[in-house]
């Protein structure tokens, strides 16, 4: 019996073991799954705004140059949608076959545990019909071993409701284990389809992308102009911006100037230490303030390069552009004052807002719902995108740091 304890000892630890193998290895690709599955619908989310977009500015017949970089967008959007459903689809297949595995395995240990079951249960009735439980007891040499057999036989007894009671675990196990597994591969037909779906989608704005681009190659000269038209107006819009920040930094450094004489001091600051503290709060804030529209995608990034689709003409943005839906509201990206409202023919309204050494800049306003000198609170209102004759809806987003220009992309949350 002792050999039989230490081959029943070892064989629930192999079931153990290998039930914890699976567990782990289901669990990890289980999460992995959830992961790709968080980032899919993300994806799904983004890739409809833009939709919604496109549709916006494809009511006029003619094609614009918005409606291109909007529908690159959508497709850049779409390709990422199809590899991550590629990513879950793979990650699928590998938790079918860890979670297959591990039904079979189940499967195995419960049938051998069944047979053991079998052959105890027929040695325990043989034993009990010839009385040999009784002989064994009262055939010991003294009290101290006929106590040690009947406890003996009492655990053989115990053990037998143990193995009883663990094949009937192992069966719930089982039955659990098929459920999930099913499951997941109706998860995986879904995820096909879902991929087969969106392949084609990719195959029709391709063909949309193709046909914009034939038209607006008819007539380049016009658009260049209209380009031309728009960069002056940047121009303009960026050289009011410089303007008001350096007169910002004056007026700051007059006002500390103040202190010191009111308070006798000769500090080398050239802030004020509330100036200063609203300064530290945004810097550590870099790479998650959040974003001035609730929707949207960037269209356009920061910096200078060349225009995406005319050769020899170069971009300059002093910010990001964010494409977004008629009628968006902006909102501060952290708390500060109005220093200025600007307003620029072509380019709408701007505000300034003032964080201590650091501004941020929203233009492209139809309307603004603030006042010069207004405190303001993180996710508070500045007012309205501006729709222009294109149905283009587009914020231009600007950081500062007195009178450096930074990369509004580095301080925003990622998407």
């Amino acid at each position: 019996m002792g050999m039989r304890n230490r081959t029943f000892r070892i064989s629930i630890s192999k079931i153990i073991f290998a039930l914890l193998f699976f567990a782990i290895a289901g669990n990890i690709h289980a999460q992995s799954r959830k992961q790709l599955e968080a980032k899919r619908k993300r994806v799904e989310r983004e890739l409809a705004q833009s939709q919604k977009i496109l549709k916006n500015t494809t009511r006029k017949k003619k094609a614009t140059l918005h409606q291109l970089t909007t529908i690159k967008k959508v497709i850049q959007q779409r390709e990422e949608l199809i590899r991550s459903i590629q990513a879950e689809i793979v990650a699928t297949e590998q938790e079918i076959s860890i979670r297959t595995e591990q039904l079979d395995t189940l499967k195995y240990e419960l049938d051998k545990e069944k047979l053991k079951l079998n052959e105890t249960i027929i040695k325990a009735y043989k034993t009990r019909k010839s009385g040999r439980e009784i002989a064994f007891v009262f055939s010991s040499d003294n009290l101290r071993q006929a106590i040690r057999r009947w406890k003996y036989l009492r655990k053989l007894s115990d053990y037998r409701r143990f193995q009883i009671a663990q094949i009937s675990d192992q069966q719930q196990k089982i039955s659990n284990s098929i459920t999930l597994l099913n499951k997941i591969k109706q998860d995986k037909l879904i995820l096909l389809g879902q991929r087969e779906s969106e392949k084609m989608n990719l195959q029709g704005d391709i063909k949309t992308k193709e046909s914009m681009v034939t038209e607006l190659a008819a007539k380049e000269d016009d658009l260049i102009k209209q380009i031309r038209t728009k960069q002056k107006q940047m121009a303009q819009l960026n050289s009011a911006i410089k303007k008001a920040i350096e007169k910002e930094i004056a007026a700051e450094k007059r006002r500390q100037a103040r202190r010191n004489k009111e308070n006798n001091t000769n500090s080398a600051s050239a802030i004020t230490p509330e100036a200063r503290k609203l300064s530290d709060q945004f810097e550590k804030n870099a790479g998650g303030l959040p974003w001035p529209l609730k929707t949207g995608f960037i269209s356009q990034s920061f910096g200078t390069h060349q225009h995406p689709e005319f050769k020899g003409i170069q971009i300059q943005n002093n910010g990001i552009d964010i494409t977004t839906n008629k009628g968006t509201s902006v909102n501060a990206v952290f708390n500060g004052t109005v220093s200025s409202i600007l307003s620029i023919p072509g380019q709408g309204e701007a505000v300034l807002l003032n964080h201590g050494e650091y501004f941020t800049v929203y233009s492209r306003l139809e309307s603004v719902s603030v006042n010069k000198g207004q405190l303001i609170k993180t996710g508070d209102v500045l007012g309205q995108v501006m729709t222009d004759g294109d149905d283009k809806t587009i914020l231009q987003f600007q950081v500062w740091k007195g009178q450096n220009k930074l990369n509004p992309q580095s301080w925003i949350k990622s998407r």
